[in-house]
């Protein structure tokens, strides 16, 4: 009776835990503007007048603005490691080197295996070719009421 009684209590420990291993690995939901990013060509894109955003959310699905495009997509945890998938987005055409980076970026997203969530900062990486993207929460306007 005693060690039913060790292994029933050991097992809620041990689905605990995993609840809050699982819980801690989620990416942090919410709107994100990209301020960073180093991508394995050492090509650089002017986007620094270009909104490049990330949307979160908690059920599992991205989107966002990739410059000219919008994108959607699904991400996961397989084996602990970070898995974005699904990645697809309309068919507006831009001008070079636009077209080059939305491309690259949605190579980064798709083949990213980690992140961290410091200070603030959403980083998604690819350890392997140690490309990421960086972002920081978006402060969208609160709508205004008409008087």
């Amino acid at each position: 009776m005693r060690n039913r009684i060790f292994s029933a209590f050991f097992l809620a420990i041990v689905i605990g835990a995993s609840v809050f291993v699982t819980s801690a690995q989620d990416l942090p939901a919410g709107n994100w503007k990209l301020t960073a990013y180093n991508f394995r060509q050492k090509i650089a894109y002017p986007i620094s007048d270009k909104l490049i955003t990330l949307n979160i959310d908690p059920d599992g699905k991205i989107g966002g603005r990739s410059g000219c495009n919008v994108y959607g997509g699904s991400y996961s945890f397989e084996g602990g490691n970070l898995a974005i998938s699904d990645i697809f987005s309309t068919m507006m055409a831009c001008d070079e080197p636009l077209m080059s980076f939305e491309r690259t970026y949605y190579d980064v997203l798709r083949d990213s295996d980690n992140f961290t969530f410091e200070s603030g900062t959403l980083t998604i990486m690819d350890s392997k070719t140690k490309s990421f993207v960086r972002f920081e929460r978006e402060n969208k306007p609160k709508p205004r009421n008409k008087c």
